[in-house]
């Protein structure tokens, strides 16, 4: 009697297996589907190479390093100047 029971209850469980399976596998699949379809919308700028430099090109000369330099200090004095200001500003409100 025993025997029959456990042979019946695994048939169910079989049963319902076999329903959640293919339920499980259409949803999945919905999800990759809508992933791809987010990614295919990004910016080309974001793909894997982005971020790397290009290998094949000479390096940077050192005229344009020093001009880099130049603006970075620039834009960096240009913020300073504007936090002062902000401050000066704040203080006499």
């Amino acid at each position: 009697m025993l025997e029959r029971i456990l042979r019946v209850s695994q048939h169910a469980d079989h049963e319902k297996r076999s329903r959640i399976a293919p339920a499980a596998f259409v949803a999945s699949m919905a999800l990759v589907a809508q992933a791809l379809c987010a990614c295919s919308g990004l910016p080309s700028s974001t793909s894997a190479s982005g971020p790397y430099p290009n290998l094949n090109e000479p390096p940077p000369s050192r005229e344009s390093v020093d001009q880099a330099a130049r603006a970075k200090a620039d834009l960096t004095a240009t913020r300073d100047d504007a936090e002062r200001a902000a401050a000066q500003q704040q203080a006499f409100q």
